[in-house]
């Protein structure tokens, strides 16, 4: 594998590009749903807990089901599951704006956004690090960045179409522009130089990863980040609004959130290289209670407000672009695209009890101030629950992980500089 001129090729970098494209698009259509949230709420007459479950909904769903994408994308890659989410994440958008009830809203949603972004999530992080050993982490980077990038470039244009043209406008220009920009990543959505792994291959893969405890303590430190990392995405633009903040001042609250993330997952991905990949995960973790502090002390502060959100994005944005050059590192490449795919999941079940459960608190206290606590504690057990893996001292080695290490003692995590 490592003699074969095609690894680390021109083409493993379109296809990088590519999923760093078709981020840019989908988190940026997906993270403007907050600057809907006032608009969707007034036109329903509903509380924040109902208008919640749209997000969270949608999330659990896109994570969930790289469970079935991830093996898939395996076994034919994934151009076929990219072309199928144009159907999806168009058609959900565009018949989203259609809807006359919440309960309708969520359904179409959730299905059409989740399955959508779910068809590629999976399948096109799984190619883009078989198709690189050198650069791996880098190109993973690149892959990744692009959700941040959605929310820092695409969130503002979002707002203002949301707010001079109406929700129901916006989410069908969305609709149609989600066709057209999942249509040509598909084009480009080259399949590795690796050979096909059967279904079964996946499955082997998965089933030996969940007998490791680092599997678990990955798994559990992600569901408790992600159960506080939604509540900010779903609620501090409408937070900054009732502080007085003006709408465009409160929406860029997102796109600071954006570039922060943008910065954790090229800076930190390159630093991967040199510093090891755990240590830094463990970092991305350790600074996330700290943002949510600065949220809880902020009030109407700004300023403070752009700190928390950049802060937050550096944290949650770094973990994104490591923790799958973590888990090449520790369970190797053959099947990655299931072991990525049960991983995942924990994310979205996080996404589905935070968002709902932070919107329930705000809607029967009136407050923001006990969701903001709740998310100090939540993300201080997810730091608590991945600080072990310091113990191995692990310096992962992109560069030059092995193509599989499920039969392996822990000696993978040395890094060949001290083996």
């Amino acid at each position: 594998m490592a003699d074969s001129p095609e690894i680390d090729s021109a083409r493993g970098w379109v296809v990088a590009f590519a999923g760093c494209a078709i981020n840019t698009w989908t988190f940026g259509v997906f993270y403007a749903f907050a600057t809907a949230l006032e608009q969707m709420v007034a036109e329903f007459d509903a509380n924040l807990s109902g208008i919640a479950a749209f997000f969270s909904v949608t999330v659990f769903l896109f994570f969930a089901v790289g469970i079935v994408a991830g093996p898939l994308a395996d076994r034919y890659g994934a151009r076929r599951l990219v072309a199928m989410g144009a159907i999806f994440m168009g058609g959900g958008l565009w018949l989203t704006a259609q809807v006359q009830s919440l309960a309708a809203g969520i359904l179409v949603y959730g299905l059409g956004v989740g399955l959508g972004i779910g068809s590629y999530l999976v399948p096109l992080n799984a190619a883009t690090g078989a198709w690189f050993e050198k650069h791996r982490t880098l190109a993973l980077g690149v892959n990744t960045v692009g959700i941040g990038l959605g929310t820092l470039i695409l969130v503002p244009v979002a707002e203002w179409l949301i707010r001079t043209a109406g929700w129901r406008s916006a989410f069908e220009a969305m609709g149609i522009g989600s066709f057209i920009v999942f249509g040509l990543v598909a084009l480009v959505s080259f399949k590795p130089p690796t050979p096909r792994s059967p279904l079964s291959v996946s499955v082997l893969a998965v089933k030996r990863a969940v007998q490791r405890p680092e599997f678990w303590r990955l798994y559990l430190a992600g569901f408790f980040m992600s159960v506080a990392l939604f509540i900010p995405f779903v609620f501090v633009v409408q937070y900054a609004k009732e502080q007085g903040i003006a709408s465009t001042s409160a929406a860029f609250l997102i796109t600071s959130l954006g570039l922060g993330s943008v910065l954790g997952r090229l800076g930190l991905g390159v630093l991967g290289i040199k510093v090891g990949v755990l240590p830094l995960i463990i970092m991305c973790f350790a600074v996330q209670p700290v943002s949510y502090l600065i949220w809880l002390i902020a009030g109407s502060n700004y300023l403070l407000l752009l700190l928390f959100a950049a802060l937050l994005g550096v944290g949650y944005g770094g973990f994104v672009a490591l923790s799958p050059v973590a888990v090449v590192g520790i369970f190797g490449l053959e099947g990655l695209g299931g072991v990525l795919g049960v991983q995942y999941t924990s994310a979205g079940l996080g996404a589905l009890v935070g968002p709902i459960g932070a919107g329930a608190i705000i809607d029967a206290t009136g407050s923001y101030t006990i969701a903001i606590i709740g998310a100090i504690f939540i993300s201080l057990i997810a730091t608590f629950a991945v600080l072990p893996l310091w113990r191995l001292e692990s310096k992962i080695d992109p560069v030059a992980t092995p193509r599989s290490f499920l039969s392996e003692p822990t000696v993978w995590l040395v890094s060949p500089r001290t083996r």
